[in-house]
């Protein structure tokens, strides 16, 4: 899979969201919960599809943050 400008964004995005948590509590939980507050549908669905196939490019805890909104 080849990745395009906003999908190497979308990527960025998740990953410096992961690693800005104000507290290391829960941060999956918390990276839902921004997620759901400020990212489109189709933003989170496009992180998943990342997700699926270039699993490598997204933190364990973006991964993790993925994983609990299914």
């Amino acid at each position: 899979m080849t990745l395009d400008y906003n999908q190497q964004h979308l990527i960025k995005m998740a990953n410096q969201i992961a690693g800005n948590m104000p507290t290391r509590e829960n941060v999956p939980a918390q990276i839902v919960q921004h997620m759901a507050q400020f990212w489109t549908p189709p933003m989170r669905a496009d992180l998943k599809k990342i997700a699926e196939n270039k699993a490598e490019s997204l933190s364990d805890e973006v991964l993790a943050a993925l994983a609990l909104q299914d």
